[in-house]
């Protein structure tokens, strides 16, 4: 409270707030726990599947991390990756997830096995606090992964909010053979006329904006214009969330492949 107090300036006055002592006491000992699963191995990735609409098939997937607990079971990302962030850990999550990728990759190729394209996620702290593309380079290097089989999404909202940056980064992995998507489009952030000039190969929409059009018909029409813009960039359209057949059913009337 003393120290709120001090760094707010229209409310000098606070009052102590067990709520949030008790908060705070909660994400220190995630942190904590965190670390150690992060040391021992069990912090991993489950992987999403890309299909084609026409057809069913999978055509690539999104690395997407998951902290197993000692008894089998799972915490949840909603829990964990916001206080990750909160205090500037994310990173060391993100290089895990990319290390594993690669490695996973990999290890399919040496075996014979067959590959789609895993999509990892960059955030932009990650862009901040590290050389990004020389880490990649370092694992495609070590596990033999060429850029083809690893896609780079980076959200909409990173765009926006260092748009230097982040294009800078993009147009760097891009030249290393990375394809780059920009991740939860529609969640607010971006107008279309910054899509011409934004160094991408991928739009993925947002779920809630799939979720919103399905009850909107205004909702759809909108869709459905990004959808036709997309095409005439020739950019591919990826639509988060889909988990109905009728929801399938509308982004193939929309002309949305993935």
């Amino acid at each position: 409270a003393l120290g709120k107090a001090k760094h707010e300036l229209k409310e000098r006055i606070q009052y102590f707030d067990m709520s949030e002592y008790q908060q705070n006491e909660m994400e220190h000992s995630l942190l904590s726990d965190f670390q150690r699963a992060l040391n021992s191995g069990n912090v991993t990735f489950f992987l999403q599947p890309q299909c084609d609409i026409s057809t069913g098939r999978i055509v690539g997937a999104e690395a997407l991390a998951r902290w197993r607990t000692a008894d089998g079971g799972y915490v949840s990302p909603a829990v964990f990756v916001p206080v990750l962030e909160r205090n500037g850990f994310v990173s060391s999550l993100d290089r895990c997830i990319w290390k594993q990728v690669f490695k996973w990759i990999g290890g399919r190729l040496d075996a014979g096995d067959p590959v789609i394209p895993i999509s990892i996620n960059v955030s932009h702290v990650d862009i901040m606090s590290m050389d990004v593309a020389a880490v990649l380079d370092q694992f495609a290097r070590r596990y033999h992964v060429p850029a083809r089989y690893v896609k780079v999404e980076i959200t909409e909202s990173a765009f926006v909010s260092d748009c230097e940056s982040v294009n800078r980064l993009a147009r760097q992995v891009q030249s290393m053979g990375y394809a780059v998507y920009m991740d939860d489009f529609g969640s607010g952030y971006s107008s279309l006329n910054t899509l011409s000039e934004l160094p991408i190969d991928t739009l993925k929409l947002d779920l809630n904006f799939l979720r919103q059009a399905e009850h909107q018909p205004r909702r759809q029409k909108v869709m459905r214009l990004i959808i036709d813009l997309a095409r005439e960039l020739r950019l591919q359209v990826v639509a988060e969330g889909v988990e109905t057949e009728a929801q399938a059913a509308l982004l193939k009337a929309m002309g949305c492949r993935y």
